[in-house]
């Protein structure tokens, strides 16, 4: 079971893809113009893989969750400028420890069931039972969580042991699932039964998924409902792994939006709105256990001054990104602050050599430096499904430590077995490891407590006491009143070289007769409008 735990909490690192957030690029309101809206239409875009189990509680995959996007609503909508706006709550009672949730009268599912604060509070029940081996439990909803129900009240009362500051922003975003899709988690598998805007109405593995609206549909963010005009009758997204062969979709009228991040892109930019993301891609961790490289603080200090941080992202991106600013940047943020700028070294491959020499690490004849008898080597692993540019990332970071002394090396790993030996065997040296969550909390047990050795999910064995200290007072802090508090945190991190921050991806959606506000998982449905060319 603890290895299952470890499994499960660390997909949420390298499987929640930066595609899940997103902040303005063209004003989406404007896609489309004045054209007439279209009645009654389908609206057509893409995933690169296909979703797998859609049970919405059993995963954090992109892919996944952009399906389940459509089938199943939130308690809160929150817009990328950081509203919070009522969807299937109609209004909430936040406290350091507790959200009590009011329902929304009249909200029905799609298997023609009410929706009671019972089912609400069941969803959390399910997401923080240990023997579910939720992904979603402990990273976007707190493992320690008790749900309690008023159903004549339509109240949902969550309730936490220590204060969170947070509790609203996390909790408000979980998909709800109905009763009888609790009661048999198969049918969520291939279907859902949830409150959404659409309903899963055919499945094709590997190929398509298609999705009618509901016409009844009335709770949507802030009132939304179905009966606006331009809202799909139909959705269909096509699994479709090449990035080119998605572009040339769009070009051709078949897809509505697609997300093109290769050089394709520079076919789409000049024709189309689109609707940027934002998310890490560039975040290097140097492994502390006892026996790495990594648990020299001299060693940690000299790999991270040898590198080239601008030469760096622009490689990893491709030349769309821009420098990171904080470990939690996923939209809509709340908390904004720039942690990166003061604390990343600058290079200067001499003074890491003379750091080095100073610490005892000198040069063989082989040109590998070596201390007490041990060699100064490492690995750096990455997630090889992430494209040429973190392969060719990997190799400029391993050969600048090369010339550095460093027995450096380099390997591509599909995320099943990265996940194992980051979380099981421990044995790497170095490992780009892009972690993209939306909140700072939710960031904690993967840079602190217990390590993957005792049980934890802290990956890189960090021991930042500043660190810590900072969390403390800043998990006392409601909301925003605690961003200076984390952003020392963070910062107190970045000045030990426990974590290497150099770059953020930015993702352009484009698309093409669709106007849209983005969420969490995707494009929010319920504000999708079509309008002719």
């Amino acid at each position: 079971m603890r290895t299952r735990r470890k499994v499960a909490l660390v997909a949420a690192l390298t499987l929640l893809l930066a595609a899940c957030g997103g902040s303005g690029g063209d004003d989406p309101s404007e896609a489309g113009g004045n054209a007439e809206p279209v009645l009654d239409g389908t609206f057509a875009t893409s995933v690169t893989a296909d979703p797998g189990n859609l049970h919405p509680h059993l995963t954090v995959l992109a892919a996944t969750r952009a399906i389940d996007n459509y089938l199943y609503d939130k308690l809160v909508y929150f817009t990328v400028d950081g509203e919070e706006l009522p969807w299937l709550a109609e209004s909430w009672d936040v406290t350091p420890t507790t959200v009590t949730y009011t329902l929304r009268d009249g909200v029905t599912c799609s298997d023609g069931s009410p929706l009671t604060a019972t089912d609400v509070a069941a969803n959390f029940q399910f997401v923080v039972d240990e023997a579910n081996v939720s992904p979603v439990r402990g990273v976007l909803i707190p493992g320690d969580m008790t749900a309690t129900a008023d159903d004549a009240a339509r109240t949902v009362t969550l309730t936490v042991p220590a204060p969170d500051p947070f509790l609203l922003q996390s909790t408000g975003e979980l998909f709800i699932v109905c009763k009888s899709g609790l009661d048999d988690p198969s049918l969520l598998e291939e279907g859902g039964v949830g409150t959404g805007l659409f309903e899963l109405t055919e499945v094709v593995r590997d190929d398509h998924y298609t999705f009618q609206r509901r016409d009844d549909y009335t709770w949507g963010p802030d009132g939304a409902t179905a009966t606006e005009p331009g809202t799909p009758a139909t959705v269909n997204i096509r699994v479709i792994a090449n990035e080119s062969t998605a572009a040339n979709l769009l070009l051709s009228g078949e897809l509505n939006a697609v997300s093109v991040v290769g050089p394709d892109r520079q076919r789409l930019e000049q024709d189309y709105d689109d609707l940027t993301m934002r998310g890490v891609v560039g975040e290097l961790f140097l492994n502390q256990a006892a026996g790495q490289p990594g648990a020299d603080d001299a060693v940690r200090a000299a790999l991270a001054q040898a590198l080239d941080y601008d030469e760096l992202m622009s490689v990893i991106t491709g030349g769309y990104g821009q420098r990171s600013e904080s470990l939690a940047i996923i939209d809509p943020l709340v908390c904004r602050y720039d942690a990166v700028d003061a604390n990343l070294p600058e290079q200067d491959a001499e003074a890491a050599a003379a750091a080095l020499d100073e610490a005892g690490w000198t040069a063989g004849s082989d040109g590998v430096r070596a201390k007490d008898g041990a060699r100064l080597e490492l690995e750096l692993i990455y997630n090889s499904t992430r494209g040429d540019t973190t392969a060719a990332a990997a190799e400029l970071i391993a050969s600048t430590w090369t010339e550095l002394g460093v027995a450096a090396t380099t390997r591509g790993l599909p995320p099943t077995e990265y996940n194992e030996v980051v979380f099981g065997t421990g044995s790497w040296g170095a490992a780009l490891l892009p972690v993209n969550l939306r909140l700072p909390s939710q960031m904690v047990p993967f840079l602190s407590g217990p390590a993957p050795a005792d049980g934890g999910v802290n990956l890189a064995s960090i021991d930042n006491p500043d660190y810590v200290a900072a969390v403390a007072e800043a998990m006392t802090l409601p909301g925003q009143e605690g961003c200076d508090t984390w952003q020392a945190a963070e910062e107190a991190l970045l000045a030990q070289n426990d974590v290497l921050l150099f770059a953020d991806e930015t993702i352009p959606l484009f698309v093409d007769g669709v106007t849209a506000e983005r969420g969490g998982d995707g494009l929010i449905p319920a504000t999708i409008r079509l309008s002719a060319s």
